[in-house]
């Protein structure tokens, strides 16, 4: 298999990349892996490399505050579209990019420029692992698609039931909820209460509405909402655990022993534990490393992205998608003709 590194993208680019990189190659030494990015700043670093490290040049980089469809557009020869180029071209199995997050998933998205989706995927949607009680469940989308409709979010079940399997071999039938303002059928906008109707039909184990502050207590392994909605859980709870780790830093400075007990609790919250999150529904893996990313991260995102490839975690994804019950797929096509499932 062969995993191409934006070597470029991320706020410790290229450094910390590569040398995650050079760490990842070790832990997957069954893969190649591709650092895409400026030569001259790349070479230098690799002094150390094992043999399934190579280099592709890309001369131009998207910068992590540039406007995303501007800077693929204007810059071809970018990290970015180089490396998912290579998966487009079958040059590579995956990609994984710390850079730019609208520019990844616009350019492994957008038409004629994208990677295309999979058979009967209609809008992919990214999958971040979020530490519970229990364990992890697998929050989607945060934030590919922030307008849905209900068979998106239906979709949404079936791709993060298959992907938290990954993650959780211990979950053979996970339990899905919806995200939602309170656990009430009634209760949420008209697309919440669409979805509900079709999440009971649909032959998923479906556990009913979830609040947010509940996720967090192991009662679903996946939670699914609109991009929009996602994206705000996402970034609330980074900042949640980034406010409580520079609170505590400073009182438990005095207190070693305690420092330690606190620390090793906050780690389950760090997302370089996980490596990163998966654009599903695309052709390829496509792996969004968080912007803040270090070497242990792309390290760990590496990892998991062979397991992705050497599992066939597409195929998986399509599978599931054809065993959707039929009524869970068509019931409010019926009903609502110029809703949901016909205008994806």
């Amino acid at each position: 298999m062969r995993i191409a590194i934006d070597a470029m993208g991320g706020d410790h680019a290229p450094e910390e990349i590569v040398r995650g990189a050079i760490e990842g190659a070790r832990l997957a030494s069954d893969a190649t892996v591709l650092l895409v990015g400026d030569e001259k700043r790349i070479e230098p670093l690799l002094a150390d490399r094992p043999a399934n490290v190579e280099i592709r040049h890309a001369s131009q980089v998207v910068a992590m505050d540039e406007d995303p469809a501007r800077g693929l557009r204007g810059k071809p020869d970018s990290s970015i579209r180089v490396s998912l180029g290579l998966v487009k071209k079958g040059e590579a199995d995956a990609v994984i990019s710390a850079g730019n997050t609208g520019a990844l998933v616009g350019g492994a998205t957008v038409p004629l420029l994208g990677l295309g989706s999979l058979e009967g995927v209609k809008r992919p949607g990214i999958a971040v692992p979020v530490p519970t009680d229990d364990g992890i469940c697998a929050l989607m989308d945060a934030g590919a698609n922030k307008s849905c409709k209900p068979i998106h979010l239906l979709q949404y079940a079936v791709m993060g039931s298959v992907y938290i399997r990954y993650l959780r071999p211990d979950l053979p039938n996970p339990r899905v909820a919806l995200l939602n303002i309170g656990e009430e059928r009634t209760k949420g906008n008209e697309l919440v209460r669409e979805t509900y109707e079709a999440f009971e039909k649909s032959g998923l184990n479906f556990v009913g509405n979830i609040e947010p502050h509940k996720m967090f207590g192991g009662k679903a392994d996946v939670v699914v909402t609109d991009g929009f909605t996602g994206n705000l859980v996402l970034k609330t709870c980074e900042g949640t655990n980034q406010f409580l780790m520079k609170l505590l830093s400073g009182v438990l400075k005095s207190l070693p022993e305690a420092q330690k007990a606190v620390t090793g609790a906050l780690e389950k919250l760090d997302f370089s534990e996980y490596g990163g999150a998966p654009l599903l529904g695309v052709r390829g893996v496509v792996i969004k490393a968080h912007g803040r990313s270090k070497a242990r991260a792309i390290a760990n995102a590496i990892r998991v992205t062979a397991e992705f490839v050497r599992g066939e975690l597409n195929r998986h994804i399509v599978e599931g998608l054809k065993k959707l019950s039929w009524w869970g797929r068509f019931s409010d096509w019926f009903r609502k003709p110029a809703d949901s499932l016909e205008n994806p």
